[in-house]
């Protein structure tokens, strides 16, 4: 990858997430798109409709194509790395093609739905020498650095206690969404709580020790998997967090609430995306946090999406990497072993019986 060059994108996948990480790519002045492999008719025409470039619809001579094919896509475009929008089934064996062909590989968690596909993506992208990032762009919202910044400041003492609500009536059915986690096991988890789940690691800088967790989905769920979870979690430090998220609210009105107790303070964030307040022990009123504006979802994605590249180009280890997505992975893996057996899970306990290279 060429230093101060932009670098070249293939993207794979055009559907409701890759027609906006079109945008991103384009919006960059880091990236330039290659090409676009989408081998659905419909995909295609949605993204016209969009008009967006990748669908051929601007006329401008340097527009980077459309390929329904994958295989004709690595043969003919000259890529440095391959960004990787589509559902999580079978992306094993796409991106180890893509890893074979030199490329860096950035992808939309989560990495796979089973632990042993994952690994073995990781595996084959550390023999390749090949970067593979994994899209976890909470990290990149401006209240989540916001948080951390804080945390890791001391500034009230060591966090004691966390307490995280998600409560959404996701349609998942509109246009802009995509279709998959309608069918796939435990959408909420593997989908949705995925991205809490990594922020607890990021934000509090400390991996999870043990988790008890319970899944289920209301009657009336448009998902086949269960929309909902609600966990107990201890963190290393002895920092105790409760979860609950859900996809099936009684209500279309988003509420989110993700609040941390201190030794001597609290920290809480009162809106999806923003609306940090803090304050001291004996302070009788709490104090708001300036964030930087940005567009969600799109913002971040650009500053992640950068980032890594920036990571391919000077040689560094991209901090949303494959090798740290197994953590989160794992992490989410086991609350779905919790629920599934009823009981308490041990983190490390379930790293070691199902994959110990996890575990050191």
């Amino acid at each position: 990858m060429h230093a101060t060059q932009p670098a070249r994108v293939l993207q794979i996948g055009l559907g409701a997430r890759g027609r906006m990480w079109a945008r991103i790519v384009q919006t960059s002045r880091m990236a330039q798109p290659a090409a676009y492999v989408e081998p659905r008719p419909e995909a295609r025409q949605q993204a016209q409709a969009e008009s967006l470039r990748a669908a051929g619809v601007s006329g401008g001579a340097s527009e980077a194509p459309v390929i329904p094919d994958l295989d004709a896509a690595l043969r003919t475009v000259e890529a440095d790395l391959a960004l990787v929008v589509t559902p999580p089934e079978g992306r094993r064996e796409l991106i180890q093609a893509l890893l074979a062909r030199g490329l860096h590989v950035l992808a939309e968690k989560p990495l796979a739905l089973s632990f042993s596909d994952a690994l073995a993506v990781v595996s084959s992208a550390e023999e390749a020498e090949r970067q593979l990032g994994v899209v976890q762009n909470f990290r990149y919202m401006p209240s989540s650095r916001a948080l951390r910044e804080r945390v890791q400041s001391r500034r009230y003492g060591q966090p004691t206690s966390a307490t995280v609500l998600y409560v959404r009536n996701r349609d998942g059915m509109a246009p802009r969404l995509n279709k998959y986690p309608l069918v796939i096991d435990h959408p909420m988890l593997l989908e949705q709580s995925i991205h809490h789940l990594d922020l607890l690691r990021f934000v509090y800088d400390a991996e999870p020790q043990a988790v008890s967790c319970v899944e289920w989905n209301p009657s009336g769920s448009m998902y086949r998997g269960d929309a909902c979870a609600a966990a107990l979690i201890q963190m290393q430090g002895g920092l105790a967090v409760t979860y609950h998220g859900t996809w099936v609210s009684g209500s279309d009105a988003m509420a989110f609430h993700w609040r941390t107790d201190f030794e001597r303070g609290v920290l809480i964030q009162r809106e999806l995306f923003g609306d940090l307040v803090e304050g001291g022990v004996t302070d009788t009123a709490l104090q708001p946090l300036s964030l930087p504006a940005s567009e969600p979802f799109f913002s971040d994605s650009l500053a992640l999406l950068e980032d890594f590249i920036g990571a391919c180009r000077e040689g560094r280890l991209f901090g949303s990497s494959g090798r740290d997505h197994l953590r989160t992975l794992s992490f989410t893996l086991a609350c779905i072993e919790s629920a599934r057996l009823g009981q308490r899970v041990s983190i490390g306990e379930f790293a070691g019986r199902h994959h110990p290279e996890t575990v050191a």
